[in-house]
Formats: structure tokens, C-alpha cells, sequence
């Protein structure tokens, strides 16, 4: 990977921030810390902040961009399930206790109409399920509660140690008549 020079190529362009999603897999393999964690993720990650910081240039990092763990899809049939709820909190808190000394911008969720909309209801993204009726509904429930329990948690476990904010990206599109 050639993070440290495109760490080089961000501060030569003078940018202050970058934001950067986390691949959920890429720590938890199957999703679920007791699972296993993948310390070669987590180093990269610690080595892509560090080299973000001592360059001056401040991390904002997603922790959730359209790539859930295989293992939660199959065994309880991804956003959906509100099992997931406590799934994505558990990795949110390791995340949040692995490298939130040094990050202090958090996005929970990238853009979860996209995931629940053309993941769960047209099926034109992952995981292709075609059922706009019931589950793009079930997944944006489960979605919101997650992304709740995640800034629960940062809020009464972190906030007030590691100084940092949490949200969420949402997307909106910018229609006009004809």
C-alpha cells in the first residue's frame, strides 16, 4: 500500500482533513470481535492515522461504507436483523478504543439510504435482495438504531476523554423541474 505517499501528495496539496472510511472485515473478519480481530488491519489503520497526524492533516473516519462483513450477511441476513444493532455498537466501541485517542471526527454511517434503498430494496448494490416493500423499511430501522447505540456509546464511554464528535452522512440529491 502507498499511504505514506498519498499521505505526502494530501499535505502537498495543503489539506488539512481527510476523510477515510474503515472496512468493517478488515477488522473483524466475521464482523464479531470474540471471532477474532485481524491485527494486520488494525495496524494499517493505526499506520495510515499516524501518518495522517504527523503530517498535520486531521482524520475523519467512517466506520460503515457499504461493506458488511460476509459472516453477518449470511448468518443473520445483513441489515435487516436487528441483531446487527449490537454487532455494528461492539465494533464501533473497539474502534472507538482502539484508535480515538487520535481521531477525534467520526461518521458512523455513510450514506445509508444507498445501503438500505439499492441494497435492500431495488437490489442494484449489495447484498442484491429486491424487496422494496419490507426490507429497505427493516433496514433503515436497523441502520438508525445502530448508528444510535454507536453515539450512545462514544458519548457516555469517550466524549469526554478523547474530545471528539460523532455523526452521520447523509445523502441528498439536488433535483430541479425541467
Amino acid at each position: 500500500n502507498k499511504y505514506r505517499e498519498d499521505v505526502q501528495l494530501m499535505k502537498a496539496m495543503g489539506l488539512k482533513y481527510y476523510r477515510f472510511s474503515l472496512s468493517w472485515s478488515r477488522i473483524l473478519p466475521n464482523g464479531i470481535e470474540a471471532d477474532g480481530v485481524n491485527q494486520d488491519g488494525v495496524d494499517y489503520y493505526n499506520n495510515v492515522i499516524n501518518e495522517l497526524i504527523a503530517n498535520d492533516i486531521t482524520p475523519m473516519v467512517t466506520l460503515y461504507h457499504w461493506d458488511l462483513p460476509q459472516a453477518l450477511q449470511e448468518n443473520y441476513g445483513g441489515w435487516v436483523n436487528e441483531a446487527l444493532v449490537q454487532h455494528f455498537n461492539d465494533y464501533a466501541n473497539f474502534v472507538f478504543q482502539t484508535f480515538g485517542d487520535r481521531v477525534k471526527y467520526w461518521i458512523t454511517f455513510n450514506e445509508p439510504w444507498v445501503v438500505c434503498f439499492l441494497g435492500y430494496g431495488t437490489g442494484g448494490n449489495a447484498p442484491g435482495i429486491q424487496d422494496e416493500s419490507n426490507s429497505t423499511y427493516l433496514c433503515g430501522h436497523t441502520i438508525l438504531k445502530a448508528h444510535a447505540a454507536a453515539w450512545h456509546t462514544y458519548d457516555s464511554m469517550y466524549r469526554a476523554s478523547q474530545q471528539g464528535q460523532i455523526s452521520i452522512t447523509l445523502n441528498c440529491d439536488w433535483p430541479e423541474p425541467r
